[in-house]
């Protein structure tokens, strides 16, 4: 807007017409922001207006939406939570129901009808106790763990599955804090046992593609470098650093070392089962050490004082992923390395299976270390043949002399007709990808395979899995990694949960199943379930834990009989297990206490212990309540008789589900036998019950009482925070009002005096 001068001499018409049209559309602009300011109540309408106030009210603005969204969450994490506890009340008060019936009855006074009465009660508190389990809030159930969209129980055949896991669902109830907002059944009702199965480490063995992360247990390799250092025939050392901070696979470790090692030192790097392995020409010795205080040479296996030809890494055996090869485990498989002078031909010889021999067990069988790998001429090129002899320890392959290469030489060992070895290419040796392979093998080269260890994993016979009544032969042969395993294993149909243990050695097996015995054995004189360690009876299960913690010794008896019969004449075998304390102990004292007349095993199929004559006597004749508690024959039958020369047991270290549904079905089961050792058993389990109960209670409790402190707090901040937008963004009323009337009087001053001028003309001048 054009700015007048104000005149010295005679003011004329038109400078007062634009004078005062300016004063009345500034009045009328003021009056117009003045009028928005009252009925919006923001005394600015864009940032422009006052752009500092501006920008720290988008701040707060920011703050306010994040606030509002986090509150949201808050509220709805409390409901949540509330409603979880409402639940958690109902279940204790049916418990303690049961009990006070329990105890009404658990005596040999009660009749058939008083204890039918509880029975009926029992069945009833069970499908309530379900329906409690499978409680929804907003669609959402609130003891299913993570998996909020899956039924947590399904109650079916006397039997209560739980589907739900153990995790937690979590939500921002503030910047930056995420919460618990539900407990999963678990922690509640129960639903998983407690008791796991895995106690083998299945030893995984690295390769090329092994990932540095899962290295030493999982524990990985710290970033940084290392320090090769050569010494020479003539005892000249020199060294140089490798960096591996950008080593992703134990390959690229390997690589990088033999490409960063000194030149002209010709150090080759291996990759064994266990590690690395690195060695300097003959006569010549290598030595790997930190630099400055790293860690890295000895988080690799090849940190060394002293300077060796051969210098074998420690063992950096990773964790069992669910990537691992099912054929990676429980062993190593024996390699070598064959070199020829120059580049583009030196193989790498690896065994099929893991193992010093074809068969572990049997020292005779064919090797699988200690074969050496030699060529003979006398072949064609690109028809080159080999051929592996186990008498001998022998992998010959002829070849056609200064002609044939190395990728022909592989095709021939991968073509040999024992498949115990395959042959690859060493890639460390070529000039370049394209190039590799395509130098001719030496004539005199050779190499003796090492490092072969362990045992082959069993994957034909498959497990025996018995939860409940339901009995099933697992078939595992379809997998070939841990994750395939795992999933087969995790059908819903066997009420199992396994997973990778926490420490990646192995696997655990829990059970889903309330109610039920959980049994794993083998197939048909397999070993599946023995190197999985899931085994649930095996040399090592404690005596203790038999019959669901009575054990195989209460009441100190300790002795039964085994009574051999020939020809009418018996021989009595008193046996005293005193001291025992697992079944390896049993089987070692039934042995010598007979002095072999008798012998102890597992059974070849499904689960227990087998007793074995070897005598060739008419029966065999067990006895004694140690036996009985074994499983060689049932209360109250005092006696087990076999003619076949073999007496087994069934399975009695079966694991089972901790839950208040195991407890109520346990309970139920008791009463109808009349059991009143079990009944009072129970009665005791339902405290236990009821102790992880009240403790999920406080647990709720204290983060509800957390999440309203939280609350109560963020509503504190949101009347800071909107205070402080008001500051910023909202307008005085007081003084709009003030403003306003002020603008009201001068646009109607301006208009008047307008008025007036614009009445005058030249007559009022004369």
């Amino acid at each position: 807007m054009a700015i007048y001068p104000i005149p010295t001499t005679r003011v004329s018409n038109l400078y007062s017409t634009n004078r005062l049209t300016q004063q009345i559309q500034a009045d009328q602009l003021a009056l117009l922001r003045a009028q928005t300011q009252i009925s919006t109540g923001r005394r600015i309408m864009s940032p422009s207006e006052d752009a500092p106030a501006s920008l720290r009210a988008m701040t707060l603005q920011r703050l306010l939406e994040r606030q509002d969204q986090t509150q949201t969450s808050l509220n709805d994490s409390i409901l949540f939570l509330g409603e979880a506890e409402n639940s958690i009340n109902e279940v204790s008060s049916i418990l303690n129901s049961i009990k006070a019936e329990a105890l009404g009855v658990d005596s040999t006074l009660s009749s058939d009808q008083e204890i039918q009465a509880v029975m009926d009660q029992i069945d009833r508190a069970l499908e309530q106790l379900v329906d409690m389990g499978n409680s929804q809030f907003r669609e959402r159930y609130l003891f299913a763990g993570s998996r909020s969209q899956a039924l947590p129980y399904d109650y079916q055949d006397g039997y209560v599955q739980y589907q739900g896991n153990e995790a937690s669902l979590r939500s921002y109830v503030a910047a930056g804090t995420l919460y618990e907002t539900n407990i999963p059944g678990t922690d509640v009702f129960g639903g998983i046992s407690e008791q796991m199965l895995g106690n083998i480490d299945l030893d995984p063995h690295v390769s090329a593609d092994t990932k540095v992360e899962d290295l030493n247990g999982g524990y990985g390799v710290s970033s940084g470098a290392v320090e090769i250092i050569h010494i020479d025939s003539t005892g000249k050392s020199t060294s140089t650093v490798v960096d591996l901070s950008n080593a992703a696979t134990l390959g690229d470790i390997a690589r990088y070392l033999e490409a960063g090692a000194p030149s002209n030192s010709d150090i080759q790097v291996e990759i064994t089962g266990t590690g690395l392995q690195l060695t300097a020409p003959s006569g010549e010795f290598v030595m790997v050490s930190e630099v400055g205080e790293g860690r890295t040479a000895r988080d690799v296996g090849i940190f060394t004082t002293s300077a060796q030809n051969t210098l074998v890494g420690s063992d950096i055996t990773p964790r069992v992923t669910k990537t691992t090869p099912l054929s990676e485990l429980l062993g190593t498989k024996a390699s070598a390395t064959v070199t020829s002078g120059g580049y583009d031909n030196d193989i790498i010889v690896r065994a099929t299976q893991n193992g010093t021999n074809v068969d572990p067990s049997d020292a005779l069988s064919d090797p699988l270390n200690g074969v050496t790998i030699q060529f003979v001429d006398g072949g064609t090129a690109g028809n080159e043949t080999a051929v592996y002899d186990g008498s001998t320890a022998t992998l010959t392959v002829s070849i056609d002399a200064g002609v044939s290469t190395a990728s022909q030489v592989v095709a021939a060992i991968n073509a040999e007709s024992s498949g115990l070895f395959t042959a690859e290419i060493d890639y460390s040796d070529a000039e370049d990808h394209t190039t590799a392979g395509s130098g001719v093998v030496a004539l005199t080269s050779t190499a003796v395979t090492s490092g072969g260890s362990g045992e082959v994993l069993d994957t034909t016979s498959g497990l025996l899995v018995t939860n409940g009544e339901n009995s099933v032969e697992v078939d595992i042969s379809s997998a070939t990694t841990v994750e395939e395993l795992l999933n087969i294993l995790n059908q819903q149909e066997l009420g199992l949960q396994v997973e990778i243990n926490s420490s990646g050695t192995g696997i655990n097996i829990r059970s889903r199943l309330s109610g039920a015995d959980l049994s794993i054995g083998e197939v048909s004189g397999g070993t599946t379930a023995t190197q999985l360690g899931v085994r649930t009876l095996s040399e090592t299960s404690s005596l203790a834990e038999f019959n669901r913690g009575i054990g195989v010794l209460p009441d100190d008896v300790t002795t039964f009989q085994i009574e051999l019969t020939t020809l009418g004449v018996p021989t009595s075998y008193p046996i005293d297990l005193d001291g025992a304390t697992t079944v390896q102990d049993v089987i070692d004292i039934v042995n010598t206490q007979t002095g072999g007349a008798v012998t102890v095993q597992l059974v070849s199929h499904g689960n227990g212990i087998e007793l074995v004559d070897n005598t060739g006597a008419d029966s065999m004749t067990i006895s004694g309540q140690p036996a009985e508690l074994l499983g060689f024959f049932e209360d109250g039958d005092g006696s087990a008789t076999s003619t076949t020369g073999t007496l087994a047991t069934g399975d009695n270290h079966t694991l089972e589900t901790e839950s208040v549904f195991n407890t109520l079905i346990r309970l139920r089961d008791a009463l109808e036998a009349k059991d009143f050792t079990a009944i009072g058993n129970e009665i005791n389990q339902i405290d236990v019950d009821l102790d992880r109960i009240n403790f999920a209670r406080s647990d709720l409790g204290s983060r509800l009482q957390s999440l309203e402190s939280l609350q109560n707090r963020q509503e504190d901040e949101n009347i800071a925070l909107q205070s402080a937008l008001s500051d910023e963004i909202d307008v005085d009323l007081a003084e709009a009002i003030s403003e306003f009337t002020s603008r009201q009087y001068a646009l109607q001053a301006s208009l008047q005096v307008s008025s007036s001028i614009m009445r005058m003309t030249l007559l009022d001048f004369l």
